[in-house]
């Protein structure tokens, strides 16, 4: 099952947010909507956890350009604080990358 929210909730045409539930919490994929349709930020629960990355991106109805992706840890029972592992400017070039040691 899904939760799925709308910003003209009469009209349940303009989709804000699908949240995925199973046996009561959030499990699976996760995408939140700008008003216009554009896909805002997408990634992954598992136990009601946020695991992997985690992708926002600008609003831009003609392409999908990346804003940041943050990394949370693998294991939903890791407590590893999430980071930004790289950002990128409206023209699409890398404005940080966390260096890999």
């Amino acid at each position: 099952d899904s939760e799925i929210t709308f910003y003209d909730q009469d009209k349940r045409q303009n989709l804000k947010e699908v949240i995925p539930i199973e046996y009561g919490q959030k499990e699976g994929y996760y995408y939140y909507f700008y008003e216009n349709g554009v896909v805002a930020v997408e990634g992954e629960y598992q136990q009601g956890q946020k695991v992997g990355m985690w992708t926002e991106y600008y609003n831009f109805e003609k392409q999908r350009l990346p804003k940041k992706q943050i990394k949370y840890p693998e294991d939903p029972f890791d407590e590893t604080l999430p980071y930004i592992s790289k950002e990128w400017n409206p023209q699409g070039q890398v404005v940080y990358e966390k260096s890999k040691k």
